[in-house]
């Protein structure tokens, strides 16, 4: 009985340590999977940089005792499964999603259970709004443009000037030369 207690409390404190370096922990309900789909789903998620995990939600609620997913028991209720984004949370966000497209194309966010980010507990809807997020490649360079467009105003009208004058002394020469 004692060995159970230690495999438990170790299964625990691996997942708050998996929870603590994870920028995205996503609650999806994986009934309806087949063993296969759910094992390419997991290599996919493994190449971005994320880890799928299956187990007792028991161990689960446990390991977030002190988070606000605490208040949302209702998440560990049925087939859960994990998922911890380490690397980019919305890549990520996307093919969950994209899965649950697949389960439910008339409620996506049926298979999506809640998801915890940056400390706050994130529902169906809030994790449907993540994964419909561009790429962060677009959001950089749409803000890089952003940056951009005022400096570039500012260099086009300190050339202006210039070229009107240019343009102003040659109309007065030709005007001349008539």
């Amino acid at each position: 009985m004692k060995k159970a207690w230690e495999l438990k409390s170790r299964l625990v404190d691996g997942y708050r340590e998996r929870i603590g370096k994870s920028k995205l922990v996503i609650f999806f309900n994986y009934s309806g999977i087949d063993a296969l789909p759910l094992t390419k789903l997991r290599a996919e998620l493994k190449s971005m940089n994320a880890e799928l995990l299956v187990g007792k939600n028991t161990l689960f609620y446990r390991a977030f005792m002190e988070t606000p997913v605490a208040d949302h028991r209702e998440v560990l209720v049925g087939p859960t499964a994990l998922v911890f984004a380490y690397g980019d949370p919305v890549a990520v966000a996307k093919r969950i999603f994209e899965v649950s497209k697949e389960l439910n194309k008339d409620n996506p966010t049926a298979s999506i259970k809640g998801a915890l980010m940056s400390g706050k507990f994130l529902k169906p809807q809030d994790v449907q709004a993540l994964a419909e997020l561009p790429p962060m490649e677009v959001l950089v360079s749409k803000l890089m443009g952003t940056l951009q467009a005022p400096l570039m105003n500012f260099i086009m009208a300190l050339k202006s000037v210039p070229q009107k004058l240019v343009l102003t002394l040659k109309a007065i020469e030709e005007k001349k030369s008539q």
